[in-house]
């Protein structure tokens, strides 16, 4: 069987296909199309049958990621979205959560807020009232409701969001809404808190709800073309969405709570760096996605990545379990410019994939990343993309002398080399939140770089840190794409419960879990999963009474012991974040999580390079060290396993390439990762 991954990037939309059965792996770049991703997609399905030279019909399976649900809520383009709440609660999504300071910059005097999710004419109210226990205290108004749906029926809003006030407590009258309102507004897309959010904060709640809303009828739209298109296309296989937490999940789960989708695109690459951790025994790495908008860090410990279950997204609060990832504006397409007090500003706006950077000849006119690179020979014009994409390096050399040399009083590479190193500045920054603010220490870890511009930053940013070990995996720059043909399905449940750990006992937790289980079971089973092959891991997010955050952390297998266990691990981990236990204060189990696992991705071995000598193929001039030196120039294809090469020195690829130093060294291990070790 072929396996097909395709990711859907800001600039590109990558394309791997993977033979199960010889090992063989084929891959593509085509430029993604914001207007229509479904062309694009399906662009490059075509390009890579046509390269692999497979039929349609030998495909059978296809996993797709995309940065679209993410795209959609920053640039406010979700569907018209009305939000019915409880009578009295209607501007919970403008008061929102002060005290937590979910804004960009809290010392920003000029901060505006972003828009409200929903416009304040379409946050309607109705007569219900739940309390805090789950008591109904005052009965839903159906009459109330059937005067709502009438007021959406004659708009043009596609999506409503239903979230009442205790909802996770008891959700019956959002059960008896959603009833009402979908035999009433059939063509809408509807959900409701209980479904998307179960737990208790109402603004975290009713933002969440309301942005899967926003998502629903664009990502529905978009899951229906693109099947469609390749089911014309002669596809017959299983088709899967990868979720922000790193799961594959079903197209009719994903069009249901497309809220999953926000951190599609790079959770592929965490997925597939996991798969390569555990093969090489790497317990513990730091990855670095450098794509054409943004840089993406994020953490792999003891073979699992480290997992959030909230976030904020151009300041909107988003309550879904995702890969904890952490961005900077700093991605190769990201423009640079000079600001009023003449220092190097990089993003966050992006030339995107149209017209993209300068040197892409499609009339880009503003600096970016990639034209620095370019200009310093970090990025081969002649070879970028394997020779099928040649660059203008004349046009990346005049957008750069133009707006920033000239302006900056220094040479066209001084000014290019002045942004790369604001560039890894940026990325090292990001890579400390993740990691020394988190109490590690990013020496211990090794860096796994991917994304088409992450090897080439990979080794000065690796130095800037202290990390010794640099891993660049096989198709850095299509890795993502790769990370959707090795992923495993993974789907999520909770239940909110907050009680006292020292109220429950062990029976109370394991029916709690038990339950869960039992809810994702009759899931999976809808899907099409046998429920019993699935993998199973129990987490609670704890606090300490007071606090206002909790601490996720595992549960044990078996029923005894179960709550000293988790009174254990969160102390333990309230320590490493925070440097001390309260064993005063009683600790608090907020929610009761579970996964489900089921193996789906591809676990076989790549082919490996053809044997023979390690040598050089040519040279490049490149910008090092303010000054300009010819390096050998080293295919990466063309290294064996256990071949050598020794810096200074370049080694290119189709999807991106990685500059060693004079005191740096890169072997191909026999997983066929390129490991560059720095020397200290």
């Amino acid at each position: 069987m072929k396996r097909i991954g395709i990711d859907v990037g800001g600039t590109f939309t990558d394309v791997v296909m993977v033979d199960d059965v010889t090992g063989r792996i084929w891959s593509t770049k085509v430029p993604t199309t914001p207007r229509d991703r479904v062309v694009g997609a399906t662009q490059g399905y075509l390009r890579i049958l046509e390269i692999s030279g497979a039929r349609s019909d030998e495909v059978g399976f296809l996993g797709h990621g995309t940065t679209m649900a993410t795209n959609m809520v920053v640039e406010a383009a979700g569907a018209l979205t009305a939000l019915v709440t409880t009578r009295g609660f209607r501007d919970v999504l403008e008061l929102r959560r002060v005290s937590r300071h979910d804004r960009a910059d809290l010392y920003d005097l000029m901060f505006d807020n972003p828009r409200p999710l929903v416009q304040r004419r379409w946050r309607l109210e109705v007569d219900e009232r739940m309390r805090f226990d789950g008591a109904v205290e005052t009965p839903l108004d159906l009459e109330g409701l059937r005067a709502v749906a009438g007021r959406i029926a004659g708009s043009d809003v596609e999506a409503v969001a239903v979230s009442f006030l205790h909802a996770h407590v008891n959700p019956v009258h959002e059960q008896q809404a959603l009833e009402l309102l979908r035999s009433l507004l059939p063509d809408r897309f509807i959900c409701a808190s209980h479904q998307v959010n179960p737990e208790i904060m109402e603004y975290e709640r009713t933002s969440s709800t309301v942005i899967n809303a926003m998502l629903g009828p664009v990502c529905g739209r978009y899951i229906n073309r693109l099947e469609q298109a390749l089911a014309e296309l002669g596809f017959k296989g299983r088709f899967l969405f990868m979720q922000s937490n790193g799961g594959l999940a079903s197209p009719a789960m994903v069009a249901d709570r497309p809220i999953v989708l926000l951190e599609s695109g790079p959770a592929g690459g965490v997925s597939a760096a996991i798969r390569s951790c555990e093969k090489g025994g790497l317990r513990n790495a730091i990855l670095g996605d450098m794509g054409g908008t943004t840089f993406d860090v994020s953490l792999i410990r003891d073979f699992r990545p480290e997992v959030r279950n909230k976030s904020l997204l151009h300041t909107y609060a988003v309550r879904s379990p995702s890969i904890d990832i952490d961005s900077v504006g700093a991605g190769g397409g990201s423009i640079v410019w000079i600001d009023a007090g003449g220092g190097v500003r990089i993003g966050p706006e992006s030339a995107g994939a149209d017209p993209g950077p300068a040197c892409y000849g499609r009339g880009g006119q503003r600096p970016t990343v990639t034209d620095c690179n370019v200009v310093l020979g970090y990025i081969d014009p002649a070879s970028f993309l394997g020779g099928e994409f040649k660059l203008d390096a004349e046009a990346a050399h005049r957008v750069v002398e133009t707006h920033l040399a000239r302006p900056l009083g220094l040479s066209v590479q001084e000014a290019a080399q002045t942004v790369r190193s604001v560039a890894n500045a940026l990325m090292a920054q990001a890579i400390r939140i993740m990691t020394v603010e988190r109490g590690y220490d990013p020496r211990e870890f090794a860096y796994i770089c991917y994304g088409g511009a992450g090897p080439v930053h990979a080794v000065d940013l690796a130095q800037q840190m202290g990390i010794r070990r640099v891993i660049v995996p096989p198709l850095p720059g299509l890795f993502s794409a790769f990370g959707m043909t090795v992923a495993d399905q993974q789907y999520d449940y909770q239940r909110p419960l907050e009680r006292g750990l020292d109220q429950l006992n062990d029976g109370e937790l394991w029916q709690g879990f038990q339950a869960l289980l039992d809810q994702g079971s009759a899931e999976l089973r809808r899907l099409d999963v046998d429920p019993s092959t699935a993998r199973v891991l129990r987490l609670a997010d704890c606090r300490y009474a007071g606090q206002p955050d909790v601490i996720t952390v595992p549960a044990p297998t078996g029923e005894t012991g179960m709550r000293e266990a988790l009174g254990r691990e969160f102390e333990a981990a309230h320590q490493r974040l925070w440097n001390f236990t309260s064993a005063d204060k009683p600790i608090v189990v907020a929610n009761l999580r579970l996964q489900l696992v089921a193996d789906t991705g591809w676990r076989g071995g790549v082919v490996p390079p053809a044997t023979g000598a390690v040598a050089a193929h040519g040279s490049r001039q490149v910008y090092q060290d303010g000054d300009t030196r010819s390096l050998p120039v080293f295919r990466r294809g063309a290294i064996p396993v256990g071949g050598r090469v020794d810096g200074p020195a370049v080694i290119e690829e189709q999807s991106s390439c990685a500059v060693l130093g004079a005191r740096h060294s890169a072997v191909v291990d026999e997983n066929l990762n390129l490991v560059i070790e720095l020397a200290a």
